[in-house]
């Protein structure tokens, strides 16, 4: 994929993001997992965009992107309340609305 494309890519992903709200049901892509999931919580500012998901095996994963002259991949953590850390999974592949 040429970097122009992954930029279309990102983009779309963002736009995704823009439409959310809460309780949303989702379907996202990261390591090549498929994982379904719900919308907990929207963090939006005019440089950074967060969504917090709750998967159907009561996992969270925090998906965030920040602008930084273009978006940058959106990345995936799984949180882990319990520890308070969290763990990197990867670039967020795909989103969608289920």
């Amino acid at each position: 994929m040429s970097a122009t494309e992954s930029r279309h890519a990102v983009s779309d992903m963002v736009d995704t993001f823009v439409g959310l709200e809460i309780e949303d049901l989702l379907r996202v892509t990261v390591a090549d997992v498929h994982i379904d999931c719900l919308v907990h919580d929207i963090d939006r500012t005019s440089d950074r965009c967060t969504v917090l998901v709750k998967t159907f095996a009561g996992d969270y994963l925090r998906v965030e992107t920040q602008w930084a002259g273009g978006w940058l991949d959106p990345q995936v953590d799984r949180l882990k309340p319990i520890a308070e850390e969290r763990q990197p999974l990867g670039e967020l592949q795909g989103i969608e609305a289920v």
